[in-house]
């Protein structure tokens, strides 16, 4: 089976990209004869925003305010100008050919290998997975459960399975986390996460996690950074669960159901695929030291590299490193798709062992890559839609970085701002508080009028909290900016030692009560204090400026136009 070449996914993006416009006007002859296209609501250079494209940025603005939003004219504005600002930073970035220069280019390959895996795990891995009743049921029962638990990382099969095998022959979990973690929290309390529920966690560490009862082992579990071996140390589960709460939270819970779901499906499909590979290993070891010092380099800043083929000998090229099915896997189809491995992938490949993970993924990846590129459900435009609109949002994402860059602010304008906003540049009030979590409003009220009648708060800790850490610590958080407290802050903001505070509900199943044990007010912070904070505060001022000044000029350039007045025609309801 012939092997994916760098010509033919250039290719393939670029005839998809090609019918881009098209597809726009096909959208436009598929309605009613009768019916009129519908005018944009702005153009933008090549670009346009459409009614559609308008109600679905609305959507997100109307769930994001809880769907509590007020809607005037304003806002309507605000969000179609947001939209036209958006295609005036994609027309210059055209206009000065990011689309199609080095950093461009590799930016715009990584796009394309993401949008046809997405596309594969959507026709060949999500299509068949369903959610029943009773995996909602299941998932509800966790979103109402804390689990606590200690791991041990390994970055590869193999040294998983050496660690694996030490717990089995009896050596301490505690002794292992000190010799395998580098952070030294980690190293000091055997590897102990704390407390975490659904979805705080990797898919497939949280899966097992929560299947296993206290003080069980786990083997061996992949996850996206490599492999966790679990030790789960307790379990809270909320006493009280009512139908009422179910039936509210369905729709969430289902949701995330289907994702993890699929997400699981895919890593099976990948073990098994992988697992089915005929690896030749000893090329594989060979390879690694022709690339032992390559496999770093940074395609963007190394402007020179085509990809890695040009560093290894040309007659290795076509020698298959891996098979599986009918599927080869050559030297300079890997060197190829290694290259277009994200660089955070492969930074931390230090041996042979972190080279073969490299390998597997690339195989797995080339495989679900060609099968969906020569499969039956290959759908090119859709492909070049979604390569298109992802690459716009890096445009807009390479502006703002590249005016970031651009910033230098004098000293004289960093202590010139630090003199005028003073009160701008402080230390905020910071509050020792003693928590207690409960888990329903009902136990909250309870304790908290305890408390008014005189229960010492530790005692109620003790009766009414769930959280057995908590209690050891006597609920005592630390000193912490009120700031940091979200949506309760300003609850906080006049706290005085003493005071009790809440009932808050800050987590869906989570309800906390508050005494104050302690105040540091808020200190005006020295000029040398305040300077990371007034740089950020500087830098973001200039590259807000820069950028309206860009869109401006791009505009004008283009003769770009916003029809405010259609707006008004627009139906809303949904």
């Amino acid at each position: 089976m012939p092997e994916i070449s760098f010509r033919r996914i250039v290719a393939a993006v670029l005839a998809g990209l090609m019918t881009v416009a098209a597809v726009f006007v096909l959208s436009f002859c598929s309605r009613d004869a009768k019916e009129e296209p519908v005018p944009a609501l702005a153009e933008v250079g090549s670009y346009q925003v459409s009614e559609e494209e308008f109600l679905g940025a609305f959507r997100n603005v109307f769930e994001r305010s809880g769907r509590a939003l007020n809607v005037t004219p304003t806002l309507l504005r605000e969000i179609l100008d947001q939209r036209v600002n958006f295609y005036a930073v994609v027309q210059y970035g055209i206009d000065n050919s990011w689309h199609e220069d080095h950093e461009g280019t590799y930016q715009k390959n990584l796009i394309y290998r993401q949008v046809v895996m997405d596309e594969f795990k959507r026709q060949h891995i999500a299509r068949d997975v369903s959610v029943e009743e009773r995996d909602l049921q299941e998932l509800f029962l966790r979103y109402n459960t804390h689990l606590r638990a200690s791991h041990l990382y390994a970055p590869d099969r193999e040294t998983a399975d050496s660690l694996y095998q030490l717990v089995a022959d009896g050596v301490p979990f505690d002794q292992l986390a000190s010799e395998v973690f580098e952070s030294q929290s980690l190293r000091e309390s055997g590897g102990d996460l704390g407390y975490f529920t659904v979805d705080d966690m990797d898919v497939g560490f949280e899966s097992v996690a929560f299947s296993m009862p206290v003080g069980e082992v786990s083997e061996p579990v992949r996850t996206t950074r490599g492999f966790s071996i679990i030790k789960v140390t307790d379990r809270i589960t909320s006493p009280i669960i009512t139908e009422y709460q179910y039936a509210e939270n369905r729709q969430r819970i289902r949701e995330l159901a289907l994702m993890q779901k699929t997400e699981l499906r895919r890593r099976a499909h990948m073990d098994e695929i992988i697992d089915g590979f005929r690896f030749d290993q000893e090329l594989v070891d060979a390879l690694w030291e022709q690339m032992d010092g390559l496999v770093h380099l940074d395609p963007v800043a190394d402007v020179e590299m085509e990809d890695f083929r040009s560093r290894v000998p040309t007659n290795w090229h076509d020698r298959v490193m891996g098979s599986y099915n009918g599927f080869e896997l050559t030297v300079g189809t890997f060197l190829q798709e290694a290259y277009f491995t994200p660089l955070q992938n492969r930074e931390h490949i230090r041996s042979s062992r972190n080279f073969r993970n490299l390998v597997e993924g690339v195989a797995y990846r080339t495989y679900a890559m060609q099968k969906y590129l020569n499969g039956p459900h290959l759908d090119e435009t859709e492909v070049a839609l979604s390569v298109e609109n992802t690459f716009r949002n890096y445009l807009n994402r390479r502006l703002y970085q590249a005016l970031k860059e651009q910033a230098q602010i004098p000293e004289s304008t960093k202590r010139r701002e630090f003199e005028t906003n003073r009160s701008h540049y402080v230390h905020p009030r910071e509050v020792n508080l003693a928590e207690l979590a409960v888990r329903d409003m009902e136990t909250a009220e309870e304790a908290y009028l305890a408390i008014r009648d005189g229960m010492p708060f530790r005692d109620a800790l003790d009766k009414y909290g769930f959280d057995e850490e908590a209690k050891l610590a006597g609920g005592e958080i630390g000193y912490t900016p009120v700031t940091h407290f979200g949506t309760i802050s300003p609850a906080l903001a006049n706290i005085r030692p003493g005071d009790i505070a809440g009932p808050f509900e800050m987590q869906s199943d989570v309800i906390f009560l508050f005494k104050c044990l302690g105040v540091r007010e808020a200190q005006p912070m020295t000029f040398e204090e305040a300077q990371p904070l007034i740089a950020d505060h500087l830098t973001e001022e200039f590259v807000m400026e820069a950028r309206r000044n860009i869109i401006r000029e791009t505009m004008d350039r283009h003769g770009a136009r916003v029809h405010y007045e259609r707006i008004s025609d627009i139906d809303l309801r949904f």
